[in-house]
């Protein structure tokens, strides 16, 4: 049985989802070739899959070959913004992807029409019975365009070297920090560095947030704290963290899992990237 085909796709609206965690997923109007007319939700990451696998199929109109011949549209928003609200970046890029659908929808029919498209557009059982509506405690309706009660990207601390092996991947560098978007049951977190987004293992992050009560501590006994030298300067960025200059001494208190470290400097103490820091002499 062949899939209906799709007529007009309308990006609307932003939501928000509390479960399985904090997020939001775009309100698409959908029109299809039966003159039914449905209501579909679906995460950024999802537009990123299809543009992946639009991409892989058709590598011509995909300019792989020749730049000159792709007509393939760009997927909007490849940059995001450090400490973003997530909810900020959802809305500036919904008429981007309302753009992007259409112009998908314009491509010749064995790009519009083909099996990766009608999928990712087709109605699905989560979109007929969606979650009720995040009102808030006011009980009013709130819009992905209310501007209240904003999510921060929960950033991650990369613990290990990661080479991709798929094009939705990307590759990670030990000790960069990045953006986590959204998180997989599977395994696999989608998140964006400063030059690109892609999924990856969690397995190669660590939580950038930990205070000294919550995490599982490796701590020196007093008096015996190591001295290390600092490779690169740091500025604090909230009032548990401490800041210091390159080439400089620092006594290492304690050293979390997730990559940070309690120090003491100038008779202060807080938290600081350990990555940042490397064994001094004596």
């Amino acid at each position: 049985m062949q899939l209906r085909t799709v007529l007009d796709v309308n990006v609307v609206d932003v939501q928000k989802r509390r479960n399985p965690s904090k997020h939001y997923v775009y309100l698409i109007n959908v029109t299809y070739s039966d003159t039914t007319s449905h209501v579909i939700y679906r995460r950024y990451s999802k537009f990123f899959e299809l543009q992946m696998r639009i991409l892989d199929k058709f590598p011509i109109e995909g300019g792989q070959k020749d730049p000159k011949k792709r007509i393939i549209p760009f997927l909007p928003g490849k940059v995001l913004f450090r400490r973003s609200h997530i909810r900020d970046v959802a809305v500036k890029r919904l008429k981007h992807l309302d753009n992007y659908c259409k112009a998908l929808m314009k491509l010749p029919s064995n790009l519009s029409q083909s099996d990766e498209v009608l999928t990712f557009f087709e109605t699905t059982s989560d979109d007929l019975n969606p979650p009720p509506e995040d009102c808030g405690s006011s009980g009013k309706r709130k819009s992905g365009l209310d501007a209240s009660d904003p999510m921060l990207l929960e950033q991650y601390v990369v613990v290990a070297n990661y080479e991709k092996q798929e094009p939705a991947e990307i590759g990670l560098q030990a000790g960069e920090v990045v953006d986590v978007i959204e998180k997989s049951e599977s395994g696999w977190w989608f998140v964006s560095t400063a030059e690109e987004q892609g999924w990856v293992p969690a397995t190669y992050l660590n939580s950038h947030s930990g205070t000294r009560d919550d995490l599982e501590l490796g701590a020196s006994k007093a008096g015996e704290e190591e001295k290390y030298l600092t490779v690169q300067p740091y500025s604090s960025e909230g009032k548990d963290e401490i800041a210091f200059e390159k080439g400089v001494i620092v006594e290492v208190i304690q050293k979390n899992l997730e990559g940070w470290w309690f120090i003491r400097y100038k008779d202060k103490e807080g938290w600081a990237p350990g990555f940042l820091s490397e064994e001094g002499e004596g």
